[in-house]
């Protein structure tokens, strides 16, 4: 029988990554303070979101926070209402810049082709969307793609309409004609398709910088250490369980996403979800690249004055890979 000290061990699929990964201690003995996660409806968050609600044992004191959007988890992280949270890198980015000191402890997926800007009709060249209406997100990645699109056509962002739609609330508009272009993701890049729009640009033609990470408030690092681990964990073990357990995770994700079961794993198009094998090599090298070009587009988008503090990350947290 195995009791709350016990040391438990789960299989680490080759799909996901290479060798075994241990996972020892995930229940402690020691009391220690709850670790609240905020985190938004989004498929790069699910793995850790599901592995959560189906391992509660083994997950004990993570608290995920769900709320509307990312302007929200901002808002919890500045009240001190959480410790942690999932988000873009950008949105990282960008609040480093306001002063909030987090650290990246986790590289959950990379959009490549998950992030779309669709169009109504044909695809055209810079002097045919001058002037045309798009919705498009306040802040977050969808900026970061229209700002990159536009350079790619030699089109200035300036010379379209932007209307603030995000994602969730951009199909019944797209129905009523109010804009011509939607900047999106997955499901709702795949539901925009089913009404007609095409996809004239996603994120498959850029460098890895539209990245979603597990960040934390630097000042908790220490105090939360165990919990902090678990949380990590509990993502790598959650591919797994996606993987062993694809008949329930497609009614799961179904529910979440408001798809037929048939339909259940479009969110994840387009995403790829860095094994733990290359987490340290992202955390200590290959991150820092992704801010700089970042940094660059954002800065062009009007959306960072100056060039950024830096983003600290770290490895600490990771499981070990024998």
């Amino acid at each position: 029988m195995s009791s709350a000290c016990d040391h438990a061990r789960r299989r680490w699929l080759a799909t996901l990554g290479l060798g075994v990964l241990a996972v020892n201690g995930l229940s402690s003995c020691t009391p220690e303070p709850p670790l609240r996660v905020s985190y938004h409806l989004w498929s790069g968050y699910e793995p850790l979101r599901l592995y959560v609600d189906v391992a509660p044992r083994e997950t004990a004191g993570l608290q995920l926070i769900e709320v509307p959007d990312t302007e929200a988890q901002l808002q919890l992280l500045r009240l001190g209402r959480v410790e942690a949270a999932m988000l873009t890198l950008d949105e990282v980015l960008l609040t480093r810049a306001q002063g909030m000191d987090l650290t990246v402890i986790c590289i959950l997926d990379v959009s490549a082709g998950a992030d779309h800007i669709m169009a109504r009709g044909p695809c055209r060249d810079a002097a045919g969307w001058r002037g045309a209406r798009v919705a498009v997100e306040r802040l977050g990645p969808g900026r970061v793609l229209l700002q990159a699109w536009c350079e790619h056509l030699g089109l200035d962002p300036q010379e379209l309409q932007s209307i603030p739609y995000s994602p969730p609330h951009q199909l019944d508009p797209w129905m009523r004609h109010e804009f011509d272009l939607a900047v999106t993701y997955q499901p709702y890049a795949e539901r925009l398709r089913r009404l007609g729009a095409l996809s004239c640009f996603d994120s498959s033609a850029l460098p890895p910088i539209l990245l979603d990470v597990l960040v934390v408030r630097s000042a908790v690092l220490d105090s939360h250490e165990k919990a902090i681990e678990r949380l990590v964990r509990a993502h790598f073990l959650g591919l797994e369980w996606l993987h062993d357990n694809a008949i329930d995770a497609r009614h799961r994700i179904a529910r979440r996403f408001g798809l037929t079961p048939e339909d259940a794993f479009t969110p994840f198009v387009g995403l790829v979800f860095p094994p733990l094998a290359e987490q340290k090599d992202w955390l200590e090298r290959r991150l820092s690249a992704s801010l700089t070009t970042l940094s660059g587009l954002l800065q062009r988008a009007g959306l960072l004055l100056a060039p950024a503090p830096a983003v600290p990350a770290s490895g600490r947290f990771l499981p070990r890979v024998p």
